[in-house]
């Protein structure tokens, strides 16, 4: 499968438990964080931006839902 989206993501997204959940930046003052996918913009401010999706339980690393299940079964992404 070639996805443009596929950008090496596997070497630390492989076998990933992601929590769905509201988003919550990763330090205080981060105004907002990006799908690992495709770029969608997580924010709290942001207009447009997506409120919601899965994260490590770090909050370090987002991805939206549409890229979870698009990608869910290729990396055995797990919810946590």
């Amino acid at each position: 499968m070639t996805d443009w989206r596929l950008q090496g993501q596997e070497k630390y997204l492989q076998g990933a438990v992601l929590e769905r959940k509201a988003y919550q930046p990763y330090r205080r003052e981060w105004e907002h964080d990006h799908c690992e996918f495709c770029s969608a913009e997580f924010s709290l401010n942001a207009p447009d931006a997506l409120r919601e999706g899965y994260a490590t339980s770090d909050h370090y690393r987002w991805v939206c839902a549409v890229c979870y299940e698009d990608f869910q079964e290729m990396l055995g992404l797990r919810q946590g």
